[in-house]
């Protein structure tokens, strides 16, 4: 997902032409489930939207419980035998699915 709106950022790509880009991207199970829906769901890929496509695939692949576990492994996370230089990273990974931590403004 996020690799497709750096992309999207690049191109001024219609709505639709952004569906069929992230459906035509979509590889392994990922691909599989995306077919099952469309057939499922009678979808017509020359019809979806993009906003359409990222609530479905939010939905299917960042639940809140997908949240839940970053923020988890973000509050157990510790530095232990790592170096400094990967302990930051992974915190500055795990802190993008915990959005409140960013948000809030440093208190003087």
């Amino acid at each position: 997902m996020l690799g497709m709106y750096k992309f999207f950022r690049l191109h001024d790509y219609s709505e639709n032409m952004k569906a069929r880009v992230a459906t035509f991207s979509v590889k392994g199970k990922a691909y599989i489930w995306w077919e099952d829906v469309k057939n499922v769901r009678c979808i017509h890929e020359e019809d979806l939207t993009w906003s359409e496509i990222d609530q479905l695939l939010r939905k299917k692949y960042l639940s809140e419980r997908y949240f839940d576990d970053r923020e988890n492994n973000l509050y157990e996370l510790k530095m232990g035998s790592i170096t400094y230089v990967e302990y930051t990273s992974r915190i500055l990974k795990l802190s993008r699915y915990v959005p409140y931590l960013t948000e809030e403004k440093t208190k003087i």
